[in-house]
């Protein structure tokens, strides 16, 4: 064979296997399309995917993929599900005393670095009062209640600066039974309201009887409602119930009296019922006791400090059973504060509960541990200075929930990956 003939002949077996070769590869990427195609076009499957994404915000960037993405991930009944597996984080908690001319945040450690626009807002947010007094009321949310030169006013931390309302005093002298002794409560609604609305209770006690007047304000505007009269056992005729702690949750708020009975107000109906707190507790041995919302909607947790324990009791609403969810022994809660020169702390107290019961802000002595109370570890996440004074409660700060989505796009949906360009 000539060597013209051989080169020619290794010219077409080149060829045959570069077109083999390009063969294989369209072959390769038409499987690789596929298989992305039965992936991001299975709602089912995308879902599974979207719902470990873990926070809100990646969510929020993830609808914006196309239609396919955004219609998943704003399903309400996977918005649900997506709550129930990731609560929104808590990113920190204000501080709040008598001293403090204005509430002080302090960021919680370990979150993405995404998150750093969020809480330099919240701690920057209170700067432009910062000669101004101004006390806190209610923290929910990401949006909290404050009074400033005996005003409300509702700040929402985690968004842009934007005027702040100021609202009309409550009708309380046009609508109250002057004949009844009453106590004041300021709270957020549950979902944090649309930053212009919050809640006014006056719970009234009288000769054993108590009345319940909830004013709700609402874009300027004050309505008032009165529940019926209910009668409520005391030590005599002349004590009145104090409520030291309220929790609003699930339509109802739980408040704690100091006559070891819990009253529930049904915000819909203003229905007042009272639930007796079981001896099993052994409230007289309580150094502290504080509320919280339960998981379930008929459901709250109340937080027993006692000598030697702290424990989380559930009470469930619609079964009338308490039940012990958890215990630490409190040796295991002094070791966290224990020194280099083997010295512990003297002093325990309760500055707030969250995650329904799971975790709890304790104060030993001049610092403030995170508790895991599911896991039992004790994390130390601030130093209180001598400025601060003296700390009795603290506002936790939580990412805002639901997320918001864009304006769901119109049209037919685009493929999964295709990147959305419309508004």
């Amino acid at each position: 064979m000539a060597v013209g003939e051989l080169g020619d002949g290794a010219a077409s077996e080149g060829m045959a296997r570069l077109s083999l070769s390009a063969t294989v590869t369209a072959m390769a990427a038409t499987a690789t399309a596929t298989a992305t195609s039965s992936v991001f076009d299975n709602d089912d499957l995308l879902r599974e995917i979207l719902v470990r994404v873990t926070l809100p915000h990646c969510l929020v960037r993830a609808s914006l993929v196309c239609k396919s993405w955004l219609r998943n991930a704003s399903d309400l009944v996977f918005l649900r599900r997506f709550r129930s597996l990731h609560p929104p984080p808590t990113l920190g908690f204000y501080i709040d005393s008598s001293v403090l001319s204005c509430p002080r945040f302090v960021a919680l450690q370990g979150h993405p670095p995404e998150l750093g626009v969020l809480l330099g807002r919240a701690s920057r947010h209170f700067d432009a009062w910062s000669d101004v007094p101004l006390s806190m009321w209610d923290s929910r949310n990401g949006r909290v209640l404050v009074e400033i030169y005996g005003k409300l006013a509702v700040h929402s931390p985690l968004l842009p600066p934007a005027d702040i309302s100021v609202y009309p005093q409550t009708p309380l002298k046009v609508w109250l039974d002057r004949s009844f002794t009453y106590n004041l409560h300021e709270f957020l609604p549950e979902d944090g309201g649309n930053g212009r609305e919050y809640y006014r209770l006056a719970l009234g006690y009288k000769c054993k009887c108590m009345i319940a007047y909830l004013f709700h304000l609402v874009d300027g505007i004050w309505v008032g409602r009165a529940s019926d009269t209910i009668s409520f056992p005391g030590p005599d005729e002349q004590a009145e119930p104090v409520i030291p702690l309220g929790v609003h949750a699930f339509g109802k708020l739980f408040l704690l009296t100091n006559f070891s009975i819990i009253i529930v107000l049904d915000c819909k109906t203003l229905e007042l019922t009272k639930v007796n707190i079981t001896d099993e507790i052994e409230l007289e041995d309580c150094d502290e006791v504080d509320l919280c919302e339960g998981k379930l909607e008929d459901e709250f947790t109340l937080v027993c400090l006692h000598p030697t324990k702290l424990q989380v009791w559930t009470h469930n609403l619609s079964q009338i059973t308490w039940t012990l969810s958890h215990s630490v022994a409190r040796d295991d809660i002094l070791q966290a504060s224990v020194t280099e020169a083997g010295e512990s702390c003297a002093h325990v107290s309760i500055l707030g509960i969250a995650n329904a019961g799971k975790s709890a802000f304790l104060k030993l002595d001049d610092s403030i541990f995170l508790l895991d109370i599911v896991a039992k570890n004790m994390t130390k996440v601030y130093e209180i200075c001598p400025e601060d004074g003296d700390i009795e409660r603290i506002y936790p700060l939580l990412m805002i929930w639901p997320p918001k989505f864009p304006a769901h796009l119109t049209g037919n949906e685009n493929s999964g990956r295709k990147m959305c360009t419309e508004d």
